[in-house]
C-alpha cells in the first residue's frame, strides 16, 4: 500500500478552526436521504464499467457534517458519471451487517474498516484532520470540520483508482496544524491552566467555558488541566468579581490567577465574549480567527460597569414589527449605534428567548420583552414567563400600547400584580394628543392623561409623538410633551418618548439627522429618561406604507442608522452631567411667534436661574437641579428643520458655564454684564452647568 501524507495549510486551519464549534451538534438518522438506483447518466470515458454501482454508507445517527458530506461525495461521483446509493449501516438488533455494492464509508458506522480506521485516527501521535483508505478498502475517517474537505479528496482518487489508473492501494492522510501553536496566556502556557466556574453553574452556563477551553486546544494543541497550577476563576470562584447582581464584571490578573466575571452567569459571559473572544482574541460573532494570531494574550484589564443601566438618559430601539430580529450580527450593530435598550419579541420562543438574552448581556442591552398582555394577568402568566424575566439586564415587560380609558382599571390591577412579583418596568405606551375622543375614552387629553396616572400609578410612563410631517412640525407637539411631563413631574415618574425615526404616511417625512437630533433634545428638555426609535428595524403593515427605518429589509444600516450612532454617541458623553442634575424643574420657550409646535401652557419662569436671555430666534429652554443648589439648563434651536438657521443665545448667568455641545464640554466665562453666549446650529441642542 502506498501511503502519501498530505501538509495542511495554516490559512485553511485557521480559517476553519471553529467553523462548527459553537454550532450544537445534531444528529439525523434513519433513510433521509433517497435511494438512488440506476440512472441514465452517462458514465465518464474514463474506463469505468458501465454496470457499476458504489454505495456511500453512513452511520445511522452520523453528525450534521457527516451527514451532509455522504450527500455532497454523492453529488461528487455521479458528476464523475458514477451510479450512487446512499444507505445507512442500519441492522436490527441481533441482525449481521448487511453489506452493499462496493461500500464507501464516510464518518464512523459500524463496519470493522471504519471502527479500527478511527481508532487510528484518535490514538495518532499527533491530530489528524483525516485518515483516508482507497482500494481494497474505501474508508473516510476525519474530524467534522475537515470531514467534507476528505469527501473531495477522496472522490478525485476513488474515480481514478476505479478506473484503473493510479496505485491499486492508496492511504492519505493529514496532520492538523495548530494555527497559534505555543500561544501563552499572560506568558503562560495554555497547558498550565485551567478554568474554574462556580459550583452552581448549570451545564449549559459552564458551557461557554468548556468551548472556550476547547478553543485553546484548536488554537495551540495544548489541554487546559483540571488542576493547573494557573486559574482562570470565573465569576463568584473568584473573592475579587462584583457581587452586584448586573452586567458589571472584572478582569485581572493577580500574577498567578486571571479573575474573570461578575456577580451573575449573564456577567461572566460578556467578561468572557468581550475580554477574551472579541477582545484579546479579536474574533467577532462569526468566530472567525484574525490573519495574525497574537502569541501571547493578555486581556484588557480593569472593572467593566453595566453601562446600559448606569445611564441618566437611556437610547432605545423598537425592534419588532419588522424583519426578524434574531441574531447576534443585528444585536452587534444596535449597541455599536449607541442605542442601550431594545424592544424585543421572543419571550415565548425558548430558543430565541435564550440567545437574546445571552446576545443582549454579551454587548451589555438591556431587554424590554414584548408579547405579554396585561389582560389577565396573573402569578400563572408570570410564571411562564419568569425564566425570561430572570436575568439582571432584562428591564421590563411591555404590556399595552395606547389603552382606552376603560381599560385603565384592568391595567391597574395588572400593574398592582407586577409590582408584587418583580422590580422590572411594567411598561405601558400613552396615545398622542392627536388621538380622538373615542380612541381615548375622554373628552380631552390632559384629562385622559391625568385618569392614567391617578386611576394605573405606574412606575413608568411613555407616550409616542411622530411630529415630522412632510409641511413642517406637529402643531401640537410640545403642548404633547407638556401634559405628559407635567403628570410625571408632580408624581416623580420617568418617562420614555418614541422618536419619529420613520416615514410611515404620505403626509410624514423621513427624518433627517437634524430631526432625530432636535427630537432628542426637546424631549430630554421636558425631563424624559430614555428616547426610544420608532422604528429601529423597517416594519412590515397592510395599513401603513413604511419607508426604510433604520435597518431596512435588506438588513443593511440606512442613513438613519449612522445618524443615530452619531447622535447617541454625542448623548452618552453627556450622560455624567446629566446625572449630576436628577431633577427637572421645566421648560419655557423663547420667540414661540409664529411656530405653533412650541406652544404649551405652564411654562416655567425661570427666575433666578435665567434672568435674563437674548436671543432673536425661537428657542426651547428646559432647567434642572442637583437638589443641593445647583442648576443646569438645555438650550435647542427650534428654528424651521426643513430650513438652515442657525441661533446665537446670550444668557445671563454671573458664574462660570460648562457647556456642552456635541459630545465635548467647554466652559464659558460671563462677559463684562454676565453673560455667556454660544451658537446653535439648525436643530442643535446643549447641555450646560451653571457654577460648575
Amino acid at each position: 500500500m502506498k501511503r502519501c501524507e498530505l501538509s495542511g495549510k495554516r490559512l485553511l486551519a485557521a480559517m476553519m478552526i471553529l467553523a462548527l464549534l459553537f454550532a450544537l451538534p445534531s444528529c439525523r438518522s434513519g433513510p433521509d436521504e433517497p435511494e438512488t438506483g440506476p440512472g441514465e447518466t452517462q458514465q465518464a470515458d474514463v474506463g469505468i464499467p458501465a454496470d457499476f454501482v458504489c454505495t456511500v454508507v453512513r452511520g445511522d445517527e452520523s453528525s450534521e457534517a457527516v451527514t451532509d458530506a455522504a450527500v455532497a461525495l454523492r453529488k461528487m461521483l455521479e458528476e464523475q458519471g458514477l451510479t450512487v446509493e446512499i444507505k445507512t449501516d442500519w441492522v436490527k438488533r441481533g441482525e449481521e451487517i448487511k453489506r452493499f455494492r462496493n461500500e464507501i464509508l464516510i464518518g464512523p458506522t459500524n463496519r470493522p474498516e471504519s471502527e479500527e480506521l478511527y481508532r487510528r485516527f484518535a490514538s495518532a501521535a499527533e491530530p489528524m484532520d483525516y485518515l483516508i483508505t482507497v482500494g481494497e478498502q474505501n474508508c473516510i475517517a476525519a474530524a467534522d470540520e475537515y470531514i467534507l474537505e476528505a469527501a473531495e479528496i477522496f472522490a478525485e482518487k476513488y474515480v481514478r483508482h476505479i478506473a484503473g489508473e493510479g496505485e491499486e492501494n492508496m492511504e492519505l492522510e493529514r496532520k492538523h496544524v495548530f494555527p497559534a501553536a505555543g500561544m501563552t496566556l499572560y506568558g503562560i502556557g495554555i497547558g498550565d491552566w485551567s478554568i474554574v466556574c462556580p459550583p452552581e453553574y448549570t451545564a449549559e452556563e459552564r458551557a461557554d467555558f468548556e468551548k472556550a477551553a476547547e478553543l485553546f486546544y484548536r488554537l495551540t494543541g495544548e489541554r487546559m488541566g483540571t488542576d493547573g497550577t494557573h486559574r482562570i476563576l470565573v465569576g463568584t470562584s473568584s473573592p475579587l468579581t462584583p457581587r452586584e447582581n448586573d452586567l458589571g464584571y472584572l478582569v485581572q490578573f493577580d500574577g498567578e490567577d486571571l479573575h474573570l466575571g461578575g456577580g451573575n452567569p449573564w456577567a461572566d459571559l460578556r467578561a468572557l465574549y468581550q475580554g477574551l473572544f472579541y477582545g484579546a482574541l479579536g474574533m467577532d460573532e462569526s468566530f472567525s480567527l484574525p490573519e495574525n494570531l497574537p502569541g501571547d494574550l493578555t486581556l484588557a484589564e480593569g472593572v467593566f460597569p453595566d453601562t446600559a443601566k448606569s445611564r441618566a438618559f437611556s437610547i432605545s430601539g423598537w425592534c419588532t414589527s419588522g424583519d426578524a430580529y434574531d441574531t447576534e450580527t443585528l444585536v452587534r450593530q444596535t449597541a455599536e449605534a449607541g442605542f442601550t435598550k431594545v424592544s424585543v419579541a421572543g419571550i415565548h420562543d425558548a430558543a430565541l428567548c435564550r440567545n437574546m438574552l445571552r446576545w443582549c448581556a454579551i454587548w451589555d442591552l438591556e431587554i424590554l420583552w414584548t408579547g405579554v398582555s396585561w389582560d389577565g394577568f396573573d402569578e400563572s402568566v408570570w410564571q411562564g414567563v419568569a425564566s425570561a424575566m430572570d436575568a439582571p439586564h432584562v428591564w421590563g415587560l411591555y404590556l399595552c400600547d395606547e389603552p382606552n380609558s376603560s381599560i385603565f382599571g384592568g391595567l391597574a390591577a395588572c400593574v398592582s400584580k407586577m409590582q408584587s412579583l418583580t422590580d422590572q418596568v411594567p411598561f405601558i405606551n400613552l396615545f398622542p394628543m392627536y388621538a380622538n375622543e373615542q380612541q381615548l375614552g375622554n373628552p380631552t387629553y390632559r384629562a385622559h392623561v391625568k385618569e392614567f396616572f391617578d386611576t394605573v400609578s405606574p412606575p413608568w410612563a411613555s407616550v409616542d409623538i411622530y411630529p415630522c410631517n412632510t409641511r413642517g412640525l406637529y402643531d401640537g407637539y410640545m403642548e404633547n410633551l407638556a401634559i405628559v411631563a407635567d403628570e410625571c413631574r408632580k408624581r416623580d415618574v420617568p418617562f420614555s418618548v418614541y422618536l419619529q425615526s420613520v416615514s410611515f404616511a404620505a403626509s410624514k417625512r423621513t427624518p433627517s439627522e437634524k430631526d432625530l437630533e432636535w427630537q432628542t433634545w426637546c424631549i430630554r428638555s421636558f425631563g424624559a429618561s430614555e428616547a426610544i426609535y420608532f422604528t429601529y428595524m423597517t416594519p412590515y403593515s397592510s395599513a401603513e406604507d413604511f419607508k426604510p427605518a433604520l435597518i431596512d429589509h435588506d438588513l443593511a444600516p440606512t442613513d438613519r442608522w449612522y445618524a443615530a450612532q452619531k447622535i447617541n454617541a454625542e448623548f452618552a458623553a453627556l450622560d455624567a452631567a446629566f446625572a449630576r442634575y436628577p431633577a427637572n424643574l421645566g421648560v419655557f420657550t423663547v420667540n414661540d411667534t409664529r411656530a405653533p409646535y412650541m406652544k404649551f401652557s405652564g411654562q416655567l419662569d425661570p427666575g433666578d436661574i435665567l434672568p435674563v436671555i437674548e436671543t432673536d430666534n425661537r428657542v426651547l429652554f428646559g432647567c434642572f437641579s442637583d437638589g443641593a443648589g445647583g442648576y443646569a439648563f438645555t438650550a435647542v434651536n427650534c428654528e424651521d428643520l426643513q430650513k438652515d438657521t442657525a441661533a446665537a443665545v446670550r444668557v445671563k448667568t454671573d458664574a462660570d458655564v460648562t457647556l456642552w455641545q456635541n459630545g465635548a464640554s467647554t466652559r464659558l466665562t460671563p462677559d463684562a454684564e454676565g453673560f455667556v453666549s454660544f451658537f446653535l446650529e439648525n436643530g442643535e441642542g446643549v447641555f450646560c452647568e451653571i457654577g460648575r
